[in-house]
């Protein structure tokens, strides 16, 4: 019984795998992700490029302008070039060069080199020029403050600085090609090219060497954004570097005279604070609160901790 049953199965599941067969319904093996990794299963195309994220070296001026080094890791170091003017042969006075100083410095003045609205601006402006989904939100985000008909574009300064723009932030920076990886708050991500026609709109003075370069650098430091090449770029060594940038500063330097600024500029706060409390304590004749105050006070005039001219001369020569 049980042979004959075992028999009748058999030819019963034959007869469904011949017509499955027939019918294209052959069962195939569950498809599972290759555990290659990805740069292996690219290799054979030869197009695999590595993404490396720099980070900020110093800084240098030179007879050809302001430049921003960055330290590309196994490779070397990455001039960029942010001004192209005369200003900044022997120092930084250019207004582009001193925003990246302040910036680095961690000092945002938003002011008209740099305004806080001016990435969300930017993005406005491409999307005028783009179909696509991010592009018509925030173009449809936009309309509802502008005149009826009008474009953020062709409007005049005095509407756009009264248009509701979206909420634009930047994630990271792709230096090679250029472009910026911005997301927008409820519409969603998408990458800004930094075009002459866009550049010409937003920037105070548009320099065709450095005006895209300044305006990537500028904003990575404003929001903190890591800046990012992929493949290789031309980097130099510390001798080179040493020899086409005699000015160079490094980051490290420039922290640290910075922090020393601040505190002297905290300290000359609290020693007019202090002045100011004194007078007041003497005209009230308070005179043990006077006397207190003066030891205070004595403590400054020993100039032991106050910023010199030579204590500065390392990191701050470049704002001559």
């Amino acid at each position: 019984m049980i042979t004959r049953t075992t028999h009748n199965l058999f030819r019963f599941s034959l007869w469904i795998s011949c017509w499955m067969f027939v019918l294209g319904w052959a069962p195939t093996a569950p498809h599972k992700p290759s555990r290659m990794p990805l740069s292996a299963r690219n290799r054979g195309s030869e197009t695999t490029s590595v993404v490396k994220r720099l980070s900020l070296a110093g800084v240098s001026v030179s007879p050809q302008g302001f430049w921003v080094i960055y330290s590309v890791p196994e490779e070397g170091f990455w001039p960029v070039q942010i001004t192209s003017t005369e200003e900044d042969a022997s120092a930084a006075t250019s207004p582009e060069a001193l925003t990246i100083l302040q910036l680095i410095s961690g000092v945002d003045m938003a002011g008209a080199i740099l305004p806080p609205d001016i990435l969300a601006r930017m993005s406005v402006l491409q999307s005028e020029q783009r179909d696509d989904f991010v592009s018509r939100s925030i173009i449809t985000y936009v309309k509802d403050s502008l005149p009826k008909g009008a474009n953020y574009s062709e409007s005049h300064p005095w509407f756009q600085s009264r248009v509701r723009l979206p909420q634009v932030t930047l994630d990271g920076v792709q230096m090679n090609p250029l472009s910026l990886e911005c997301v927008s708050r409820g519409i969603g991500q998408f990458s800004l090219t930094l075009t002459e026609d866009i550049l010409k709109a937003v920037c105070f003075n548009y320099d065709e060497v450095g005006s895209e370069t300044f305006m990537a650098v500028a904003l990575a430091l404003r929001y903190k954004a890591p800046i990012q090449v992929t493949g290789e770029v031309e980097t130099i060594d510390q001798e080179e570097l040493s020899k086409t940038f005699p000015l160079f500063k490094s980051a490290d330097n420039l922290f640290e005279s910075s922090k020393r600024v601040t505190k002297s500029i905290e300290r000359g706060f609290e020693y007019h604070k202090l002045s100011g409390a004194l007078r007041i304590a003497m005209e009230r004749g308070d005179q043990v609160a006077a006397e207190r105050i003066q030891e205070k006070l004595d403590e400054f005039d020993s100039l032991d901790d106050l910023l010199t001219l030579d204590d500065e001369t390392d990191g701050l020569d470049l704002m001559q």
